[in-house]
């Protein structure tokens, strides 16, 4: 089934055509995953109007006088975007004629004939290449498939090389007792309450049941260090057409590590506790041991649909697309609750372009020393689309990302938190004519952030050109924009424009850090924002909030003006 997403906006075109993945469950298990049919209803996202008559508005008194000469002169903020883009593919998740269907179980062997539940074949036959065909549908039963430590080669499977196909992918898919007994609708069958309800470690990991799906298992001896099992799957030839459906698994360096892979399925896969879980210094991903890395689907791996699962404490990465393009992640969430000097670090995460990320929850559940990233658009990162998801104690992060668009966002922050306490839209490292709207950022220390880490080899700022609109932040714990310090002070933060937003609850607007020219502010509303700028912190640029700044057509309640002799302003009231 098809949903098609279309927005006209005023100052900004964004058409979506997202090819989305859904499942209908027929009384013989014929479960389809379609991108491409056109569906009954579509369904039409429609922008909150300019001159909406239901919004709220604070009681407002004394108008402010328009700004007769105003000092330094504001730019056009419009930004122009155009998404028409497909993501995911068709392939079916259950296969209509299979070539051959083979039974694996825990208790199976190679010499038997895998044709009846009675007679399984092992699970290394699964993966074997010298007996799996084009075509093949492999039906897994519960169990716990336990692996030693890393085959000479550091993988458990290769992958590589075997004969599938977008046209004829190969099938593995896990049953509890019967084939086809196991069906996820929104989000995988395994929630993160039934992951904590089970047995809990010294290192703070949980088992998970394989008496409900086939569980793939690292050696756990060397526990909280699950680094010693490699790869459970890896693979590098550029093939297409591997379908993965409710499995674990649990205690490996990498669940999947995939390159070059395309036009595959990964529907109900459970990974949890992966990586290096030992007390050390530093945040996640900063040493190459301590990585643990569940969906790794790397390089130009393109048109893969990941939806319905999960992951579970991932030392590093929960989900990443790397550099691939249309591809689907949907009804997926990564949930952490584990530090030990070493936070998950992504959640989710892409360096490429056309990618949808629907309907995600990220979660970090615990006060670390390293904020993490939530859903992520790093490095050049083009034209990829966010929505309809919800992110908790961690941030959104447009890190270089470029043409992208985030909406109907939920970002919350803790504020029992520590240092990184979360909530927050990042800005940063080249991000510039990106479209967030219609999103909320609630708790944590600021609700936008703006910085440049001055790490990246090619050219950075601190964010241009970004549109935020029908944005909502609030109850923050130092400022509603972060003009960050970090860490190339002098690079720009400019023209970027918030239209129909509100603003409230935090005792600054502005934290001044770095340099920054050409903030507007158009029908905006802000309440009990204390102060308009603190340029107090980190501040050894002694920047200021620009005098280009405008604010039009906005309402101030219990919150400072900005002065008409020191910036562009027009049409403001306030009391």
């Amino acid at each position: 089934m098809n949903l098609m997403q279309k927005t006209l906006r005023p100052k900004m075109l964004v058409f979506i055509l997202s090819f989305m993945t859904f499942l209908s469950c027929s009384k013989d298990n014929d479960l389809f995953l379609d991108a491409i049919i056109e569906p009954e209803n579509p369904t039409t996202v429609t922008p909150t109007p300019t001159d909406s008559t239901d919004t709220e508005t604070p009681p407002v008194e004394n108008p402010v006088e328009e700004e007769v000469d105003p000092i330094g002169t504001p730019v056009d903020n419009t930004v122009n975007i155009d998404f028409n883009f497909e993501a995911g593919n068709n392939i079916p998740l259950i296969p209509a004629n299979p070539n051959r269907t083979i039974y694996i179980a825990v208790n199976g062997k190679a010499s038997n004939s895998g044709l009846t539940q009675d007679s399984p074949k092992d699970i290394a036959s699964a993966f074997d290449k010298s007996f799996v065909q084009a075509g093949d549908l492999f039906y897994i039963k519960a169990g716990d498939y336990k692996f030693d430590f890393n085959p000479s080669n550091g993988r458990q499977f290769d992958l590589s090389n075997l004969p599938s196909s977008a046209s004829r992918p190969i099938y593995w898919i896990g049953y509890k007792n019967t084939p086809g007994d196991i069906n996820a609708t929104e989000f995988s069958t395994v929630s993160w309450e039934d992951y904590k309800a089970r047995p809990q470690a010294a290192d703070r990991t949980h088992s998970l049941d394989s008496s409900v799906m086939p569980t793939f298992s690292g050696n756990t001896s060397r526990a909280p260090q699950y680094i010693g099992n490699e790869s459970l799957f890896w693979q590098d030839g550029g093939e297409q057409g591997f379908v993965f459906r409710n499995i674990q698994i649990q205690y490996f360096r990498y669940g999947f590590q995939f390159k070059n892979l395309s036009s595959s399925v990964f529907e109900n896969v459970i990974i949890a506790n992966l990586g290096n879980f030992e007390p050390v210094e530093g945040q996640g991903g900063s040493n190459q041991d301590l990585i643990g890395k569940g969906f790794s689907i790397t390089q130009k791996s393109d048109r893969n649909v990941i939806k319905n699962s999960a992951t579970y404490n991932m030392a590093m990465i929960g989900f990443s697309l790397g550099e691939g393009e249309h591809s689907l992640i949907e009804y997926c969430e990564a949930t952490s609750d584990i530090d030990n000097g070493n936070p998950q670090d992504y959640y989710f995460h892409t360096t490429g372009k056309y990618n949808l990320f629907s309907h995600v929850r990220a979660n970090r559940l615990i006060s670390s020393n390293h904020s993490g990233h939530g859903i992520c658009f790093n490095q050049l990162a083009d034209n990829n689309v966010m929505e309809s998801s919800k992110v908790y104690g961690t941030s959104i992060h447009f890190d270089g990302a470029v043409n992208c668009y985030a909406t109907n966002i939920e970002i919350i922050g803790d504020n029992s938190y520590g240092l990184y306490k979360g909530g927050d839209i990042i800005i940063m490292d080249g991000a510039e004519n990106n479209l967030i709207e219609n999103t909320t950022s609630i708790n944590g220390e600021s609700g936008i952030s703006f910085s440049d880490s001055g790490k990246n080899s090619y050219a950075e700022h601190a964010g241009k050109n970004n549109t935020f609109r029908n944005v909502t932040v609030s109850n923050k714990s130092l400022a509603i924009i972060d003009l960050n310090w970090w860490n190339e002070k002098d690079d720009l933060s400019e023209n970027n424009a918030f239209e129909n937003c509100k603003f409230s609850n935090a005792p600054y607007l502005f934290v001044i850090s770095r340099s920054n020219s050409n903030f507007s502010f158009d029908n905006c509303e802000f309440t009990d924002v204390n102060k308009l700028q603190q340029t107090s912190y980190k501040n050894s640029g002694n920047f200021v909030l620009n005098a280009n700044t405008k604010f039009t057509n906005s309402t101030f309640s219990n919150s400072e003006i900005p002065n008409k002799l020191d910036f562009i302003i027009s049409n403001l009231l306030g009391n």
